[in-house]
């Protein structure tokens, strides 16, 4: 059950990033984005669940890591909406050492897919 919830919050949030006929704003792509950063945590680690979004825009870690470092960069403080799933995102990814995504990846597609839907 809980495969197909990520699944499906992981298809609304790659739609809403990489197709230019998405009509979902950036405010209901950030929540979904924390929806799916809570479905994630809840799971037990799986495979399958990384092989998300192989053959498409993104994978499922790529957003996550793409979306981390972007709310990271654009986030109001404690009391904004980025600041808010942005916690939801490190309770699944933590960086470590690195200082956000590498040129010609998929992170820094989702990265500024995020930009450019914050406008």
């Amino acid at each position: 059950m809980r495969y197909r919830n990520i699944k499906r919050l992981f298809d609304v949030v790659d739609r809403a990033l990489f197709r230019a006929d998405s009509k979902l704003s950036y405010t209901r792509t950030l929540e979904a984005l924390e929806r799916l950063a809570t479905e994630v945590h809840a799971t037990e680690t799986d495979c399958d669940v990384w092989s998300i979004g192989e053959c498409g825009n993104a994978t499922l870690d790529s957003l996550i890591v793409g979306a981390y470092w972007f709310l990271g960069d654009y986030h109001g403080g404690q009391g904004s909406a980025e600041y808010r799933v942005l916690s939801g995102l490190g309770s699944i990814y933590s960086p470590g050492m690195t200082s956000g995504p590498e040129d010609d990846s998929t992170e820094k597609d989702v990265y500024e897919a995020l930009e450019s839907k914050r406008g």
